[in-house]
């Protein structure tokens, strides 16, 4: 059996002058997802499982280490306290250890549990992600991008999905459904608090069907 791999992906949202931002990214033809405008996010890594090195004693630890990892890799946005940048790229435990040398650590609980998303059974590549939620200051720079994006955009939902929609843009399923979610507030602070309110998060197990000699992926 093709297992899905567990993976943790970060909605960064800011207010901004026409409403909600997010942060995505465009991932390079190469790599999983090409071409696709995704959220910073990847696979949970061995060092992310090591207290001592992340900082981050939770029964969801790996996962809210891995999204605060990789959104310090792919877009150099460190949620620590105190605050701490980079001026190079760092990928794996040399993300924590330059958190630690500056006397700093990770706040895994700026984070807030959003959904899980279970790639289809049938594909090559699967993924069991956690979706989480991380709302920055509107003045929060981003910093040196990993070669996993080519370029990194504040966007606005309803543009982004109007992208999409226009053929600009290449957009995959989970991304577009968190999108859509997102039109449904006006700040930030009320997606902050949707996603407080949720007390159980059950898996979202999309599937892959074959209709009128094609094949689709469709949510349950």
């Amino acid at each position: 059996m093709n297992r899905p791999r567990p993976a943790a992906t970060v909605l960064v949202v800011r207010n901004g002058s026409g409403g909600i931002e997010v942060l995505l990214g465009r991932r390079p033809a190469r790599q999983a997802f090409g071409g696709a405008w995704v959220f910073p996010g990847g696979t949970i890594d061995p060092e992310d499982h090591d207290v001592e090195l992340t900082g981050i004693d939770l029964e969801d630890g790996p996962w809210r280490a891995a999204a605060l990892r990789e959104l310090a890799e792919e877009v150099g946005i460190f949620l620590t306290d105190p605050e701490h940048r980079e001026d190079e790229p760092l990928e794996g435990a040399a993300v924590y250890r330059a958190v630690l040398d500056a006397g700093a650590v990770f706040e895994a609980e700026r984070l807030t549990y959003l959904s899980n998303w279970v790639t289809p059974e049938g594909l090559v590549k699967r993924f069991d992600t956690r979706f989480y939620l991380a709302v920055v200051d509107p003045a929060t720079p981003t910093g040196p991008i990993s070669d996993e994006l080519e370029v990194v955009e504040w966007m606005v939902p309803e543009v982004a999905l109007g992208r999409h929609e226009a053929g600009e843009i290449e957009l995959i399923m989970p991304t577009i459904a968190h999108l859509e979610m997102l039109l449904g507030f006006d700040t930030v602070e009320e997606a902050g608090d949707y996603a407080r309110s949720q007390t159980t998060i059950e898996a979202i197990l999309p599937r892959i069907v074959r209709r009128n000699g094609s094949v689709e992926v469709e949510l349950p």
